[in-house]
């Protein structure tokens, strides 16, 4: 199979995506690569692939190497074919068709040239951690070589959005999508999930405890797990008492103190945008910006202006 000389980039490349060089294209992809910064995924949009024929994908990564895949088909019909641990699968390739290749087995996939997707690759243990922080056997993730999951589907195109426009509390939202499809790859079904009966509460010590650590941290890069271990509690326990607390998922909670940091800051002194980008929590001025211009309506230079003339 004729090797491409790499895929077109619309993004610059993150750290991880060196292990890139273990998948093979029959011909060149067009693709998007996200920066996911601190998330233990490296995320990828495949647009269409630019040949005239079948396209042709072989992952061969070294076992040191090797990430858990998940792909959902965005966009494309025909057949979809897959070669998985020497069984060859072939179904029709329909929208929101999903995959989920655990680390360890190589694989060979083919379809249409016109099929685009999204793929998140999951660094080796993330999902098996995940599990077990809410006591779920990470032994039940079997492969998945083609289903129709829309709630999977779902959850992936709320990363796709947040990656390509990140917010004020992108690491925190996509952190709770990342365990809610880790759970979903467990239970491999489309029910919702089942509510508990009885009142859940979150005590206002507790309560304290996490906003006061929302508001010490707002420069730094907040997850899931750092809220749900200063009130003491799971992560997927913590999302269900904090709601009802606060009336605001923790996204947005975060969210809004972000965003009233920021009208501060450019209220009362001269910092530069970028550094106080960096104090808000972002990586670089540009993402603030974007955030920030979406949430206000204006570019935060023109606020800065507006709240001082």
């Amino acid at each position: 199979m004729a090797q491409p000389e790499g895929p077109s980039i619309h993004i610059a490349e993150p750290r991880e995506a060196g292990f890139f060089r273990h998948i093979h294209w029959s011909a060149q992809p067009d693709v998007t690569l996200f920066d996911t910064g601190s998330l233990p995924v490296v995320a990828m949009r495949h647009h269409r692939t630019r040949t005239n024929g079948t396209v042709e994908i072989i992952a061969d990564a070294p076992e040191a190497e090797d990430w858990d895949a998940l792909l959902v088909n965005r966009s494309g019909t025909g057949s979809f074919g897959i070669d998985f641990c020497g069984t060859h699968h072939r179904m029709a390739l329909h929208r929101d068709l999903c995959c989920f290749l655990p680390a360890g087995a190589d694989s060979r996939m083919m379809f249409d040239r016109e099929a685009g997707s999204f793929a998140l690759y999951f660094r080796p243990g993330v999902i098996a951690s995940l599990l077990e922080s809410e006591g779920k056997g990470a032994d039940a993730l079997a492969p998945i070589v083609g289903r129709h999951l829309p709630r999977v589907a779902h959850l992936l195109g709320l990363i796709e959005s947040e990656l390509r426009r990140p917010s004020l509390g992108s690491r925190l939202m996509i952190d709770g999508l990342l365990r809610a499809i880790a759970g979903l790859l467990v239970t491999n079904d489309a029910r919702p999930a089942a509510q508990p009966a009885e009142r859940i509460y979150l005590s206002p010590p507790k309560l304290k405890r996490v906003i006061d650590f929302i508001e010490s941290n707002l420069h730094e890069s907040i997850g899931l797990d750092d809220l749900a271990g200063a009130a003491g509690l799971s992560a997927n326990h913590f999302l269900r008492v904090f709601k009802l607390a606060t009336g605001e998922t923790p996204y947005h909670f975060l969210r809004a103190r972000r965003l009233e940091r920021a009208r501060q800051l450019l209220a009362d002194n001269a910092m530069p945008l970028a550094e106080l980008a960096l104090e808000c929590g972002f990586a670089n001025q540009a993402h603030f910006t974007a955030a920030f211009s979406r949430e206000v309506g204006i570019s935060p230079g023109r606020y800065r202006r507006a709240v001082r003339a």
